[in-house]
């Protein structure tokens, strides 16, 4: 057995006895995803001058992000835990679709990185993306080294955003 479904086997084994802990793993898995996204478009909101090109820097880094790990997937095609070790996950997830990398821990790395730049009293965000990531494979729709993965992917492109965001703000001031 390999050290990544070792890891997949005692996460879902935590969540397996408990109705709680099953709650908690979807909340997680599926709903801070959401408040990572609002916290993020709140907070730009009331900021007249750069909020329009942080909510950009949203959607665009946001959709590279995706669009990233589409190519990824191609190229290393994974699939998901619970069809392979033959488990029913605890959220709906279509069979089909690829474990490698996770999108949701790339998108909630991604904002926490953005949010953290943003004000340094925000590092807490990654807690909540770590949240996010670790509910994934309690509910069992990945593996750790998806999560891993998907965790590169977000902080990269958010340093890649952070850096354009600064690339041009510093030229438009000139």
């Amino acid at each position: 057995m390999s050290l990544d479904v070792y890891i997949y086997n005692s996460v879902i084994s935590l969540t397996a006895g408990s109705a709680i802990w099953q709650l908690l793993s979807v909340l997680a898995a599926s709903g801070l995803i959401w408040f990572l996204v609002i916290w993020y478009i709140f907070s730009v909101l009331g900021r007249k001058k750069t909020g329009p090109v942080e909510f950009f820097a949203l959607i665009l880094g946001g959709s590279m992000v995706y669009l990233f790990n589409i190519g990824v997937s191609i190229w290393w095609w994974r699939p998901r835990p619970f069809v392979l070790l033959d488990m029913t996950p605890l959220i709906n997830v279509n069979a089909a679709s690829k474990s490698f990398p996770s999108d949701h821990a790339a998108l909630a790395f991604f904002i926490a990185f953005l949010l953290s730049q943003y004000q340094k009293k925000w590092w807490w965000a990654y807690l909540v993306a770590l949240l996010v990531a670790l509910g994934r494979v309690a509910v069992g729709v990945h593996y750790p080294a998806d999560i891993l993965a998907g965790m590169a992917v977000g902080l990269a492109f958010g340093y890649l955003t952070t850096q354009t965001e600064k690339l041009f703000s510093h030229q438009s001031k000139t």
